[in-house]
This record gives C-alpha cells, sequence and structure tokens, in this order.
C-alpha cells in the first residue's frame, strides 16, 4: 500500500512540473524565441543539478575522510 501511494505522489509530482514547464517554457518561447527559451530551460536544469550535486558533496564530505578499509 506504502508503495503505491508512494508511486502516486511521484506521478501527481510529474504532472505538476510537466504544466509548470510548459506553462514557462510557452511564455517564454512566445517573447523571445525557441533558441532563448531551450537555453533557458537547460540553463534552470544544469542550475539545479548542481545545487544537488554541492548538496550531496557536503553530506558525504565525513564520509570521504575515512580511512579506506
Amino acid at each position: 500500500m506504502r508503495y503505491a501511494l508512494k508511486l502516486a505522489a511521484a506521478g501527481i509530482l510529474f504532472l505538476i512540473a510537466g504544466i509548470f514547464a510548459i506553462v514557462v517554457f510557452g511564455n517564454i518561447w512566445a517573447r523571445i524565441g525557441i533558441g532563448a527559451a531551450i537555453v533557458v530551460v537547460v540553463g534552470g536544469l544544469l542550475l539545479f543539478a548542481w545545487n544537488v550535486d554541492r548538496k550531496d558533496k557536503a553530506a558525504r564530505a565525513e564520509i570521504d575522510e575515512l580511512p579506506r578499509v
């Protein structure tokens, strides 16, 4: 039952993210063109990935200092 709830929550989250992306991408496309819209969307995704990676590295900082076994 728990797995089904997590799956449903993930599906709803993807749906909301997709609608948000369409709204943002559509407005950018209408104003400045496809090239700039792609740059903005990909730039946002890169910024998000960089931020997640930075937080992950900070969380693993203590693990990296442990001696090898």
